[in-house]
């Protein structure tokens, strides 16, 4: 049996639409999908970044090390239940994503901290934006505030060793050339 996810390590997690759909329709739906997010998914994983897009979705995660059972479920929970709640409003049937659960797992921390980057810099890479501060459904805004979030924010600054560091850090583009060199070392 294939061991999907397992408790304290770390993992790019991402979908898609399927079909050339969108995912989200509107905001509500972003909003809805948070919100199952945050019910089923971080009782069992630490949230580093997360963003979402129109057609896809990236999520930063660790397993927490006390997570038991099917680590699996949660996010069958996640994407079965916002299919359920998507279809419903837009009278669509069928699947809405592409994979059931689609993950890298993260290795080494160079490259967990150029994913940290690269997913709060999504809507800025595909151009949904022109800076990633004035996107709302990504955690660019949380991560950087002092307020109550569901990114883990003080491990994120303990990664880059100081929040000015951190600030700087999301603020620079990734260089994808880079980044795809440490896909190659996972």
């Amino acid at each position: 049996m294939k061991t999907l996810l397992e408790p304290g390590k770390y993992y790019h997690v991402y979908n898609e639409a399927r079909n050339g759909y969108p995912l989200f329709e509107d905001e509500d739906a972003f909003r809805f999908f948070l919100k199952l997010y945050q019910t089923h998914v971080c009782p069992v994983a630490e949230t580093f970044a997360y963003c979402l897009l129109r057609d896809h979705l990236h999520l930063l995660i660790r397993i927490r090390d006390n997570a038991t059972g099917s680590l699996y479920k949660p996010f069958a929970m996640l994407f079965n239940g916002y299919t359920k709640g998507y279809n419903r409003h837009t009278g669509r049937e069928g699947r809405v994503f592409r994979f059931k659960l689609k993950r890298i797992e993260i290795r080494n921390m160079p490259y967990f901290k150029e994913m940290i980057r690269y997913v709060n810099q999504n809507p800025w890479r595909h151009g949904v934006t022109e800076h990633p501060a004035n996107y709302r459904f990504s955690s660019f805004r949380a991560t950087l505030t002092t307020g109550p979030s569901m990114i883990a924010k003080e491990k994120v600054v303990d990664y880059f060793g100081s929040h000015e560091n951190m600030t700087a850090s999301l603020h620079t583009r990734v260089d994808e050339t880079a980044l795809h060199l440490f896909m190659m070392e996972r």
